[in-house]
């Protein structure tokens, strides 16, 4: 069975950099005649780079955007099916891979399958947006082209069918942990700049608007009024990166924060080793794949009971979950948390053992395979 995979993702130059796509490509390929990976290039250039059956296309970031994309995905593709006899055509995201797969099958008429990983129906201001607007009614029309539906939680699960795709279409591929390579019994060297004396509390993903991180910067600032020991990690880059610095010195909690910056997945382990209490306080999630990696490594979690949050975070369990948009709530667990180091214990025993039950990689990967291998 050949499968063709096609998201408008920017992919490095040096593609097998990416760390994570690639451990699953790699997995994926064990089940698979060939593996056609097509995302977006980092410049204006074409690249291309082949792994035993798998090969993946990078596609130049020329104008008009999505359109320049589709465009070319759609040439490729063709392409690929004429020389290679693709089986199934994959979106990973709705609206550049969405519409390329839709023409493809009314080219090809090959089975095509749509993957939804974001609220893109469930985003506060989704009715003002133009943008998500957009992606709204690209997205339904894709789903209704489609042979299948992927989703990472049952939240999106629910999403999907509110809008009228039949749930027989609708198929629940959760993502996956290396439990391996997150394992808390490897011994990391903890940073210098890390001061274990006080608890860490810590957070790790893209600095961007939706994640909630200015109630977690409210809550620290909470926290530093009582005058409690402790350190916030922040690792990660992105746009709100200056504005999230900026409002640090206006609630006066620079001394506070740490700026770890970027850490590359094979680093996330040791990032999470130096973090005594992660903190998600997201407004809207698909799944979380950094909090399914904190619980693997046995890390007290606090984190929004929004989206595919509630698959992860059994609340009062493993972890806890409060509303979003609450910086006092979310300081109140913290600092629970923070007092009583045998419920943070218990709290990461318990997550590890969920995570290791439901999303195991090698289990996880199985079950993505046969979800291609029913449509054909």
């Amino acid at each position: 069975m050949n499968v063709c995979f096609i998201g408008k993702h920017k992919y490095p130059k040096d593609i097998f950099s990416n760390e994570l796509d690639m451990k699953t490509w790699r997995s994926l390929a064990d089940y698979f005649g060939k593996v056609f990976v097509i995302a977006e290039s980092p410049d204006l250039f074409f690249h291309k780079a082949y792994e035993k059956n798998i090969s993946v296309y990078l596609l130049p970031r020329l104008g008009f955007g999505y359109i320049s994309f589709v465009k070319q995905s759609v040439y490729l593709g063709l392409y690929l099916n004429w020389r290679y006899s693709v089986d199934v055509f994959d979106a990973s995201e709705i609206a550049g891979g969405g519409t390329a797969v839709a023409v493809l099958k009314f080219f090809t008429g090959k089975p095509i399958v749509i993957e939804v990983q974001g609220e893109i129906f469930r985003k506060r201001g989704n009715g003002k947006n133009l943008k998500n607007w957009l992606l709204q009614r690209i997205g339904r029309y894709a789903m209704k082209k489609a042979a299948r539906v992927r989703v990472i939680s049952h939240a999106i699960f629910n999403q999907v069918r509110e809008q009228g795709i039949p749930e027989s279409k609708i198929r629940l591929v959760s993502l996956r942990v290396d439990l391996n390579l997150f394992n808390p019994l490897l011994i990391y060297e903890i940073n210098s700049f890390v001061d274990k004396v006080w608890i860490s509390i810590g957070y790790i993903g893209r600095l961007v608007e939706g994640k909630g991180l200015e109630d977690l910067f409210g809550a620290i600032s909470v926290l530093k009024s009582h005058n409690l020991g402790f350190q916030c990690l922040i690792f990660g880059t992105g746009p709100l990166e200056k504005k999230l610095k900026k409002l640090a010195e206006e609630l006066n909690i620079e001394d506070k924060i740490k700026w770890r910056g970027f850490v590359s997945y094979g680093k996330v382990p040791q990032a999470l080793s130096e973090i005594d209490i992660f903190v998600y306080p997201s407004w809207h999630e698909g799944f979380g794949r950094s909090i399914m990696e904190a619980l693997a490594m046995e890390k007290a979690v606090v984190a929004t009971r929004v989206g595919g949050i509630t698959d992860l975070i059994n609340d009062g369990e493993n972890g806890f979950l409060i509303e979003p948009n609450n910086p006092e709530a979310l300081a109140l667990k913290i600092k629970e948390l923070m007092e009583n180091k045998n419920l943070r214990e218990k709290f990461g025993k318990a997550g590890r053992e969920w995570v290791s039950k439901n999303f195991e990689w090698n289990n996880g990967i199985k079950k993505f395979a046969e979800f291609f291998l029913e449509i054909k």
